[in-house]
Protein backbone atom coordinates (compact mmCIF):
# COMPACT_ATOMS: atom_id res chain seq x y z
CA UNK A 1 0.00 0.00 0.00
CA UNK A 2 2.73 2.12 0.63
CA UNK A 3 4.82 1.73 -2.44
CA UNK A 4 1.13 1.99 -4.46
CA UNK A 5 0.67 5.13 -2.95
CA UNK A 6 4.55 6.58 -3.49
CA UNK A 7 4.61 4.80 -7.31
CA UNK A 8 1.00 7.41 -7.78
CA UNK A 9 3.20 9.93 -6.15
CA UNK A 10 6.07 10.05 -8.58
CA UNK A 11 4.24 9.12 -11.58
CA UNK A 12 1.81 12.26 -10.81
CA UNK A 13 5.54 14.27 -10.12
CA UNK A 14 7.13 13.09 -13.57
CA UNK A 15 4.06 14.25 -15.54
CA UNK A 16 3.82 17.74 -14.33
CA UNK A 17 7.45 17.71 -14.80
CA UNK A 18 7.27 16.84 -18.71
CA UNK A 19 4.41 18.72 -19.07
CA UNK A 20 6.44 22.02 -17.55
CA UNK A 21 9.65 20.96 -19.91
CA UNK A 22 8.18 19.29 -22.87
CA UNK A 23 10.14 16.84 -22.81
CA UNK A 24 11.59 13.88 -20.08
CA UNK A 25 15.21 14.28 -20.20
CA UNK A 26 18.56 12.70 -18.12
CA UNK A 27 18.53 15.07 -15.50
CA UNK A 28 14.80 15.22 -14.65
CA UNK A 29 14.59 11.31 -14.87
CA UNK A 30 17.52 11.25 -11.88
CA UNK A 31 15.58 14.01 -10.02
CA UNK A 32 12.10 11.91 -10.31
CA UNK A 33 14.05 8.75 -8.99
CA UNK A 34 15.69 10.35 -6.38
CA UNK A 35 12.89 12.46 -4.68
CA UNK A 36 10.63 9.18 -4.71
CA UNK A 37 13.50 6.40 -3.50
CA UNK A 38 13.78 9.45 -0.39
CA UNK A 39 9.82 9.68 -0.35
CA UNK A 40 9.41 6.05 -0.47
CA UNK A 41 11.69 5.51 2.13
CA UNK A 42 10.66 7.92 4.64
CA UNK A 43 7.12 6.20 4.25
CA UNK A 44 8.19 3.00 4.70
CA UNK A 45 10.07 3.76 7.82
CA UNK A 46 7.36 5.76 9.30
CA UNK A 47 5.00 2.96 8.43
CA UNK A 48 6.82 0.15 10.59
CA UNK A 49 7.62 2.74 14.28
CA UNK A 50 4.88 4.45 14.32
CA UNK A 51 2.35 2.11 15.18
CA UNK A 52 0.59 2.39 18.25
CA UNK A 53 -2.47 0.54 19.87
CA UNK A 54 -4.53 -2.21 18.30
CA UNK A 55 -2.49 -3.64 15.02
CA UNK A 56 -1.79 -7.09 13.33
CA UNK A 57 0.13 -9.39 14.68
CA UNK A 58 2.74 -9.58 12.61
CA UNK A 59 3.18 -5.91 12.74
CA UNK A 60 3.30 -6.68 16.64
CA UNK A 61 5.84 -9.28 16.08
CA UNK A 62 8.23 -7.42 13.79
CA UNK A 63 8.68 -4.81 16.51
CA UNK A 64 11.24 -7.51 17.64
CA UNK A 65 10.42 -7.03 21.66
CA UNK A 66 8.67 -9.77 22.20
CA UNK A 67 5.13 -10.87 22.91
CA UNK A 68 2.91 -11.87 26.12
CA UNK A 69 -0.64 -12.61 25.77
CA UNK A 70 -4.40 -12.58 27.76
CA UNK A 71 -7.53 -14.54 26.85
CA UNK A 72 -10.15 -12.33 26.68
CA UNK A 73 -13.80 -13.43 25.80
CA UNK A 74 -15.85 -11.56 23.30
CA UNK A 75 -18.20 -9.94 25.88
CA UNK A 76 -15.41 -7.86 27.34
CA UNK A 77 -12.99 -7.64 24.64
CA UNK A 78 -14.24 -3.96 23.69
CA UNK A 79 -14.02 -2.65 27.39
CA UNK A 80 -10.54 -4.49 27.60
CA UNK A 81 -9.52 -2.54 24.14
CA UNK A 82 -10.84 0.90 25.20
CA UNK A 83 -8.60 0.44 27.93
CA UNK A 84 -5.81 -1.03 26.49
CA UNK A 85 -5.86 2.61 23.86
CA UNK A 86 -6.18 4.84 27.27
CA UNK A 87 -2.94 3.77 28.32
CA UNK A 88 -0.83 3.76 24.98
CA UNK A 89 -0.04 -0.02 24.70
CA UNK A 90 0.36 -1.50 21.67
CA UNK A 91 -1.92 -5.12 21.43
CA UNK A 92 -3.32 -7.54 18.69
CA UNK A 93 -6.15 -9.41 18.62
CA UNK A 94 -6.41 -12.80 17.66
CA UNK A 95 -9.66 -14.96 17.25
CA UNK A 96 -9.44 -18.97 18.29
CA UNK A 97 -11.52 -20.37 15.58
CA UNK A 98 -11.27 -24.19 17.28
CA UNK A 99 -13.34 -22.85 20.13
CA UNK A 100 -17.41 -22.29 20.31
CA UNK A 101 -17.91 -19.62 22.43
CA UNK A 102 -15.59 -17.17 20.94
CA UNK A 103 -12.48 -16.81 22.87
CA UNK A 104 -9.54 -14.09 21.65
CA UNK A 105 -6.12 -14.02 22.58
CA UNK A 106 -4.60 -10.40 23.09
CA UNK A 107 -0.95 -9.50 22.17
CA UNK A 108 0.86 -7.47 24.27
CA UNK A 109 4.93 -6.24 24.10
CA UNK A 110 6.66 -7.84 26.81
CA UNK A 111 8.44 -4.36 27.13
CA UNK A 112 5.01 -2.77 28.08
CA UNK A 113 4.66 -5.36 31.10
CA UNK A 114 4.13 -2.31 33.77
CA UNK A 115 1.56 -1.16 31.50
CA UNK A 116 -0.13 -4.45 30.89
CA UNK A 117 -0.53 -5.12 34.27
CA UNK A 118 -2.06 -1.19 34.90
CA UNK A 119 -4.49 -2.20 32.19
CA UNK A 120 -5.46 -5.65 33.83
CA UNK A 121 -6.01 -3.87 36.95
CA UNK A 122 -7.92 -0.92 35.44
CA UNK A 123 -10.20 -3.23 33.18
CA UNK A 124 -10.80 -5.23 36.20
CA UNK A 125 -12.13 -2.52 38.26
CA UNK A 126 -14.01 -1.31 35.76
CA UNK A 127 -15.75 -4.91 35.23
CA UNK A 128 -16.21 -4.37 38.80
CA UNK A 129 -17.68 -1.12 39.12
CA UNK A 130 -19.82 -2.38 36.52
CA UNK A 131 -21.50 -5.06 38.61
CA UNK A 132 -21.76 -3.92 41.79
CA UNK A 133 -23.80 -0.79 40.49
CA UNK A 134 -27.70 -0.77 41.52
CA UNK A 135 -30.20 -1.43 38.53
CA UNK A 136 -31.65 1.27 37.36
CA UNK A 137 -35.18 -0.58 36.87
CA UNK A 138 -34.80 -1.44 40.32
CA UNK A 139 -34.68 2.23 41.89
CA UNK A 140 -37.20 3.71 39.02
CA UNK A 141 -39.74 1.19 40.50
CA UNK A 142 -39.00 1.75 43.93
CA UNK A 143 -39.83 5.71 43.38
CA UNK A 144 -42.92 4.91 41.73
CA UNK A 145 -44.34 2.94 44.66
CA UNK A 146 -43.34 5.89 46.77
CA UNK A 147 -44.77 8.53 44.57
CA UNK A 148 -47.93 6.33 44.67
CA UNK A 149 -48.06 5.95 48.59
CA UNK A 150 -47.90 9.25 49.19
CA UNK A 151 -50.94 11.28 49.72
CA UNK A 152 -52.06 13.09 46.90
CA UNK A 153 -53.77 16.92 47.36
CA UNK A 154 -57.38 17.11 46.89
CA UNK A 155 -57.82 20.12 44.59
CA UNK A 156 -61.51 21.85 44.52
CA UNK A 157 -62.61 23.28 41.42
CA UNK A 158 -65.23 25.75 41.64
CA UNK A 159 -66.06 28.90 39.49
CA UNK A 160 -67.38 31.61 41.46
CA UNK A 161 -69.79 34.09 40.17
CA UNK A 162 -68.61 37.46 39.99
CA UNK A 163 -71.15 40.44 39.73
Amino acid sequence: MVNDSTSKEAYLFAYHKCVKAGKLTGKTMIKLLKWAVVKGWNKISASNTNRHGKQRIKQLIRKDQGVTSVDVSKTELRDFQKVARKYGVDFAVVKHLNEKPPVYSVFFKAKDQDAITDVIRAYTQKKLMKEQRPSLLEHLHKLKEKVASAPRKVIHRAKEKVR
